[in-house]
């Protein structure tokens, strides 16, 4: 399973039902980055090889300025923040993290 690096959009309960179910999830506050331009969150994410999880559409951006620049990274999982219930929203990560490989993920953005 790929893991996972929430930004401080995520809702802890997601993240808990995330590691609850076996996957490897690390927060942006867990490494005091809560505060942090989101750029830097995603390179964080892709030097350790996770799957950036959120619901910040400022991220859609990156990754559109990322490509255009020839940068790559590990993945992006999004979400609107209201879409699903907790149950819902940590059944389809884990799905993604767990059918799909780390170069499948790669420079793409997985709309929930």
């Amino acid at each position: 399973m790929l893991p996972g690096y929430a930004d401080i959009h995520v809702k802890g309960p997601i993240v808990d039902g995330l590691r609850r179910q076996g996957m490897d999830v690390v927060r942006a506050q867990d490494r005091g980055l809560c505060g942090q331009d989101d750029e830097p969150l995603l390179a964080d994410a892709t030097a350790e090889n996770r799957l950036l999880l959120t619901n910040d559409e400022d991220f859609l951006a990156i990754d559109a300025a990322w490509q255009s620049a020839g940068r790559n990274h590990a993945g992006i999982v999004y979400w609107h923040q209201d879409k699903y219930p907790v149950g819902e929203a940590v059944r389809r990560i884990l799905d993604y993290a767990s059918q799909t490989s780390p170069v499948d993920a790669a420079n793409v953005v997985k709309f929930l």
